[in-house]
């Protein structure tokens, strides 16, 4: 196995510019420098770490020290430590019996791991829990018989999609219609008192416009939609999505809804919808979305805690190089309030499926010869 090693490390000056205006923005610039490496983390001698998912089913400690990386197929949870970048522990898990995680042929779309210990995963079907001591495991079951407060009706679900509070006493994700093309809004659920509260949100309707089909024979349908975002930061659960420049702010503790629209002088501020919307095969499908991906494309506001700052990247379209699309990326910066604060061109960017603030640093997953990497982008502000 390969140890340690940073491989790369450079020094790039992000040039001051004018920043976009938002609808709460202050007039501040920003002078800032970023260093750049790479980073691996040492898996041991007799052990490969799960990258098969792209770390999709891995969940980070609220002090960002530790990665859980979950392996359902076996099962075994993988406990990483990020300050000494290794492998610290495998702890192995029950596929089946009592306290059988049952994931081993399942869809998990979400996995998180409480501070003290506790294991959460999600399926269609249910949401399980499974004890520290890994000896008891509880299932939440979101149907309408299930669930009190908000009604949910019988042609309705909760997606398995979603994400927990920090406490872990909550899950937030969408709900919607069953058929998987008609999502209405917000559901939280206390997990203790499996209270239900709606929040709808026009956000699902407005994306609907974007989505590419193919129908074969007219008998059920594949698509591509665009990216919505969860995240939830002390009392608020953040929503954005990668085809506006905005994001909702939802209050946990009573429900209202802010949204935030935000201007760029250097991309579209929405998609333009300007591509076919219809694929006759699954081929032309896929070849479409990549046509879609030459309009802006928004990804996810993540938060710098230590420097009480949000950093978003967006891509567009800069130039065709015969059949090959290349691309600009642009880096906006935002205050802890998300006044917008500073926006300009790059040439780097976040990677792969698990981004995340540690320490001052953006770390993003980047697979190094079947080896679990991190790309870290540290910006010191002037």
């Amino acid at each position: 196995m390969k140890k340690l090693l940073p491989f790369l490390s450079l020094v790039l000056l992000a040039a001051c510019g004018e920043k976009g205006s938002s609808e709460s923005s202050n007039s501040s610039s920003l002078d800032f420098t970023v260093e750049i490496d790479t980073v691996q983390v040492d898996p041991g001698e007799e052990h490969f770490i799960y990258l098969s998912r792209f770390l999709r089913t891995s969940s980070l400690s609220s002090d960002k020290k530790t990665l859980y990386n979950f392996n359902p197929a076996i099962p075994e949870l993988e406990d990483i430590d990020l300050d000494e970048l290794r492998l610290k522990e495998v702890i192995k898990l029950e596929n089946e019996g009592p306290s059988g995680t049952n994931s081993a042929n399942t869809y998990i779309p979400m996995v998180d791991v409480s501070d003290k210990g506790e294991l959460f995963l999600s399926t269609i079907s249910y949401l399980t829990k499974l004890n520290a001591a890994r000896d008891q495991m509880s299932r939440f079951w979101f149907t309408p018989d299930s669930l009190q407060g908000d009604a949910l009706s019988d042609l309705e679900i909760i997606y398995p999609e979603g994400i927990m509070s920090a406490d872990k006493d909550l899950y937030f994700g969408a709900y919607g219609a069953q058929n998987n093309s008609t999502k209405s809004g917000l559901a939280m659920i206390n997990l203790y008192s499996m209270e239900l509260k709606k929040i709808p949100l026009d956000i699902y309707e407005r994306l609907e416009k974007y989505e590419i089909v193919f129908s074969p024979n007219g008998n059920g349908k594949m698509s591509a939609t665009e990216t919505v975002y969860f995240d939830s930061i002390e009392d608020k659960v953040y929503i954005s999505t990668s085809a506006f420049n905005e994001i909702y702010l939802v209050n946990i503790s009573d429900g209202t809804v802010e949204k935030k629209s935000f201007h760029s002088d250097l991309t579209e501020d929405a998609k333009q919808g300007n591509f076919q919307k219809s694929a006759g095969s699954q081929k032309e499908l896929m070849d479409l979305a990549m046509e879609k991906m030459k309009e802006v494309h928004f990804l996810k506001f993540h938060y710098d805690d230590q420097n009480e700052k949000f950093w978003r990247f967006s891509t567009t379209l800069d130039r065709m190089i015969g059949d090959s699309a290349a691309y600009e990326v642009i880096l906006t910066i935002f205050d802890k309030d998300l006044n917008q604060l500073h926006e300009e061109k790059v040439d780097y960017s976040e990677r792969g499926s698990l981004t995340f603030f540690k320490d001052g640093a953006l770390y993003s997953y980047i697979n190094l010869e079947d080896e679990l990497g991190f790309i870290r982008i540290k910006p010191t502000y002037e």
